[in-house]
C-alpha cells in the first residue's frame, strides 16, 4: 500500500494537494452540517444567538461543497488557507510567550480569547495518545505535579481504549462535588448516541472515581486543580446555582426495572448519583460535536472571569485537555495540581 501511495504521488503531483483539499473540504462540511444541527435545537429551545450558527453552516456547506466538486481548481485557495492558519497560529504561540513575561496584575486585566488549537482531527486523539505514553513509559500508578496551593475546583478528563472514551469526556468537580453533563438517557439518543436528551448529574467525587475505573478497566482520569480568588468562586456558585435553577429531576431506568445495565443505571447504583434534565435553554439538547460536556464545562469556568479558552468550532475533550497540558507545564499557572486517576 505505501509503495502504492508513493507511485501515485510520484506520476500524480497535484493528487496529494487534491487529497488535502478534499480532506479539508469534508471536515468543513462536518463542521457546517454540526452547526446546522446545533441551530435546528437552538430554534427549538429559542436560544439568543442562534442565526450565527445558521449563516456559518450555510457558509461553510456551500463552500465544502464547492470544494469537493473541484479539489484541483481551489488548490491555490487551499494554500493560501494553511499559509494564513499558521501564520496566524504561530502569532498567537508568540502572543501568549509575551503574556507569559507580563507581570500577574496586567495578566488579570485580559479578557477571555479565542485560541487557536491544532486541528481537531489531532486534538482530538491527544488523550488517547498520552494514556499510551503513560503506559508504555511510566507504568506507575498516579503522577502528579508539584502542589502550590489550595484549590476548590478540578477539571477531569476522561479518555480509554474503548469506543467514544478514546476522544475524551470532561467533568467538572467544585469543593468535592462532580457535575457531569452527557446523553445519559439512552431511550432519547440518536446516531449512535451522538444526539440526545441532555443529562446532568452530581455525585461525591471520591465514589464517581473509583466507580469509573472499575466500571471500565482501560479508564484514567486526568484531573487539573485550578487556582480561583474569592471573586471567581462566587462567579462559579452563581453559575452552577443558575443551572440547577433550570433542572428538574430525572430518574435513571434502574429505578423502574432493576435488570437494566445502562450507563446512568450502573452509576446510580454504585454511588446514588443524582440526575437532572434540563427545563430549557441551549443545554436542554446533547450534541456530541457542539452542544457536549466540553461547553458545559467551559460555560462554567467561562463565567468565573479566568481566562482559559474560549472554545469554537467543533469542541472535542482533546482541545481541554492540550491547552491544560500546557498550563500544568508553565511557572505561573493556574493549575496548581496536575493527577493521573487509574
Amino acid at each position: 500500500m505505501r509503495i502504492g501511495f508513493g507511485l501515485g504521488f510520484l506520476l500524480f503531483p497535484q493528487l496529494p494537494l487534491s487529497l488535502v483539499v478534499v480532506l479539508f473540504a469534508l471536515y468543513i462540511c462536518m463542521t457546517g452540517f454540526s452547526y446546522l444541527i446545533t441551530y435546528c435545537y437552538y430554534r427549538k429551545e429559542r436560544v439568543n444567538g442562534r442565526l450565527v450558527f445558521l449563516i456559518a453552516s450555510v457558509v461553510l456547506l456551500v463552500v465544502g461543497i464547492t470544494f469537493i466538486l473541484s479539489p484541483g481548481i481551489h488548490a491555490i485557495e487551499m494554500t493560501y488557507i494553511f499559509a494564513v492558519y499558521t501564520i496566524y497560529l504561530g502569532m498567537k504561540y508568540i502572543g501568549r510567550a509575551i503574556r507569559e513575561l507580563l507581570s500577574e496584575d496586567r495578566k488579570n486585566t485580559l479578557k477571555r480569547r479565542i485560541r487557536v488549537s491544532m486541528p481537531n482531527f489531532i486534538a482530538a486523539l491527544l488523550p488517547r495518545l498520552f494514556i499510551e505514553y503513560i503506559n508504555e513509559q511510566l507504568e506507575v500508578k498516579d503522577e502528579s505535579i508539584q502542589y502550590k496551593g489550595k484549590s476548590d475546583l478540578e477539571v477531569l478528563i476522561h479518555v480509554s481504549k474503548e469506543g467514544f472514551g478514546a476522544i475524551g469526556h470532561v467533568d467538572i468537580c467544585y469543593q468535592g462535588e462532580v457535575i457531569a453533563y452527557g446523553a445519559y438517557d439512552e431511550a432519547s439518543t440518536q446516531l449512535f448516541g451522538a444526539i440526545g436528551d441532555g443529562v446532568l448529574f452530581t455525585v461525591e467525587k471520591e465514589t464517581y472515581i473509583t466507580f469509573c475505573c472499575q466500571d471500565d478497566s482501560t479508564s484514567h482520569i486526568f484531573g487539573y486543580s485550578l487556582y480561583l480568588d474569592e471573586i471567581q468562586k462566587q462567579r462559579i456558585e452563581e453559575t452552577i446555582s443558575t443551572f440547577k435553577d433550570n433542572l428538574v429531576s430525572w430518574n435513571p431506568p434502574c429505578q423502574l426495572n432493576k435488570d437494566v445495565d445502562d450507563y446512568a443505571s450502573r452509576l446510580y447504583k454504585a454511588t446514588q448519583a443524582s440526575f437532572y434534565k434540563f427545563k430549557k435553554g441551549r443545554f436542554k439538547y446533547y450534541f456530541v460535536m457542539t452542544n457536549n460536556c466540553v461547553l458545559l464545562a467551559d460555560h462554567i469556568i467561562g463565567k468565573s472571569g479566568i481566562d482559559i479558552v474560549n472554545m469554537n468550532g467543533i469542541i472535542t475533550p482533546g482541545t481541554y485537555f492540550s491547552y491544560f497540558e500546557e498550563e500544568a507545564k508553565k511557572e505561573n499557572s493556574r493549575v496548581l495540581l496536575k493527577t493521573l486517576y487509574r
